[in-house]
């Protein structure tokens, strides 16, 4: 009998750790800071369904800022050789080994956790835009970058040679049956055939411009590594569908293959992140040696010295730091509905009574103004910018000191 009891115990034990492992806890975080602790359901156009403890939900995507499904990103092995391919919407895959056979790539992408099965999909050459070889040496990637600022508008194929990187420019055509030899026509027309072997340095594809733009659901990173810019995700009893911008479907097993779905790419903008027109007024002659440098008047993400913006005992990762006399000017296109930010004059600034007006205007419309004080506690501000076109902030003082400056911590536009 005791026996016969054990037995039944141990096995529930292991179907509940089976169920367990099956319902464990996703956590989804809300654009208002709020974290819910529950279940993904189902994801669509309009938002997610998530299920609590206490109820379904449906949370709109414009509320959403991160899903994380708690599976784990497998870490590349030390001394793993791989390439990284590019698609045209930005989706980027880790690639054991790739051949391009007729008009499709034939991929192999790096394994993930152990048991984990990896996801289908098929590869037109239309939806890639590079595939770089020996991705896992950071003077490679370097190279790369300087490669692609610097291309025409020809597709590369790209060699791999003692000074560097060199390209052949021209149209890929399509690879053989065997996945060797490339078809290549160079720019004065003539066509050749080029191989296809691990010692070249990749490919570069300049793709036409999409017939109609496609929209942005979200960006999914599996525990495989890959990160892929999603249209539409389909959650059903045979697995997940993740279809890319670039109409690319990946097929996973289930949800235990995905890490997490961050819809702050679409959705959330920092202010660092975006490419302002900075202007400032001339500076008289006798004054130059007083302010802030004048090639930098705003600085991203860091204070004058490489360190961290804080106000008070809040640090901010992301931020501005910008200059009295400054004005920047974001063009935004009327795609976000709210600015959040943190204003203030940083305790580090030498004169205890510095002070600096900040002014933000929306389509010329004022919807703050306010005299900052090194004295006083820093300004949070929640502005309504639905449907603004072009976003200003103006920094102003009496005194521009080279200690004069504000900061604007985790300025962030959100849809």
């Amino acid at each position: 009998m005791y026996v016969f009891c054990r037995a039944i115990l141990l096995a529930t034990f292991a179907l509940g750790c089976v169920l367990w492992g099956e319902v464990s806890a996703d956590d989804l975080t809300t654009s208002a800071g709020k974290t819910l602790k529950g279940k993904l359901v189902s994801v669509d156009a309009e938002g997610v369904t998530f299920s609590t403890s206490e109820a379904q939900v449906k949370i709109p995507l414009r509320d959403l800022i991160l899903i994380d499904l708690g599976n784990p990103v497998a870490s590349i092995p030390k001394d793993t050789k791989f390439n990284e391919m590019e698609l045209t919407d930005g989706t980027t895959l880790r690639i054991a080994k790739y051949a391009v056979k007729g008009k499709k790539f034939e991929t192999q992408l790096l394994p993930g956790p152990e048991g984990q099965e990896l996801p289908s999909f098929e590869l037109p050459l239309t939806a890639v835009f590079s595939v770089m070889r020996g991705a896992e040496d950071p003077k490679t990637r370097e190279s790369w970058k300087k490669l692609l600022a610097s291309r025409g508008k020809r597709d590369l194929y790209v060699m791999r040679e003692a000074n560097g990187l060199n390209f052949v420019q021209g149209t890929i055509l399509e690879g053989d049956e065997k996945g060797s030899v490339l078809n290549f026509e160079r720019e004065d027309g003539t066509r050749v055939e080029l191989l296809q072997r691990s010692a070249t340095g990749g490919l570069v594809f300049n793709q036409p411009p999409p017939a109609q733009l496609r929209q942005t659901l979200c960006k999914v990173l599996d525990v495989f590594g890959n990160s892929l810019i999603a249209e539409t995700i389909t959650i059903g009893e045979s697995g997940v569908v993740i279809t890319t911008v670039s109409g690319v479907a990946f097929t996973y097993a289930s949800l235990r293959a995905i890490s997490q779905l961050d819809f702050a790419r679409g959705n959330l903008a920092y202010l660092s992140d975006l490419n302002p027109q900075v202007d400032t007024p001339a500076i008289p002659a006798d004054e130059k040696g007083l302010r802030l440098n004048v090639a930098t008047p705003v600085l991203r993400d860091q204070g004058i010295a490489g360190e961290t913006l804080r106000l008070g005992p809040d640090s901010f990762s992301k931020g501005l730091l910008i200059a009295s006399d400054t004005m920047l000017t974001f063009n935004i296109a009327g795609e976000f509905r709210e600015l959040r930010a943190v204003l203030g004059i940083p305790e580090n600034s030498p004169d205890a009574d510095l002070e600096a007006k900040v002014t933000i205007e929306a389509d010329g419309r004022v919807l703050f103004s306010q005299l900052l004080k090194r004295k006083e506690k820093p300004k949070n501000v929640n502005l309504d910018v639905k449907g603004v076109r072009q976003l200003r902030v103006i920094v102003e003082s009496d005194s521009p000191t080279i200690g004069n400056r504000i900061i604007l911590g985790e300025g962030r536009l959100q849809k």
